[in-house]
């Protein structure tokens, strides 16, 4: 596996510091509410994009996704490059005061 397909994989998520992984899943936590379907809005890298512009750090969508699987989030779809995931759509406005 070369760097740019880690840069995709949930896998990533191990990669980064012990640090950034507490700050990015309790980030996850605090402002992601899982729901029961799935939210096709929004998807991992729209999504770690709201992380990094709310107080996050840059991560690569596959950290993203290893973060929302580590806080039992569920995928729709994991073949796809960007993943849809059971996230509150009320969650996310909260975020983003859309």
């Amino acid at each position: 596996m070369n760097k740019n397909d880690l840069h995709n994989q949930p896998k990533a998520f191990e990669y980064l510091t012990p640090g950034e992984r507490r700050r990015l899943t309790e980030w996850v936590k605090a402002n992601l509410t899982p729901i029961q379907s799935f939210n096709v809005r929004h998807t991992s890298y729209g999504l770690k994009h709201i992380f990094e512009k709310n107080g996050g750090f840059y991560i690569g969508n596959g950290a993203f996704k290893g973060a929302m699987i580590e806080c039992g989030f569920k995928v729709q779809d994991k073949t796809a490059l960007n993943w849809v995931f059971n996230v509150s759509e009320k969650s996310i406005k909260a975020i983003t005061n859309q």
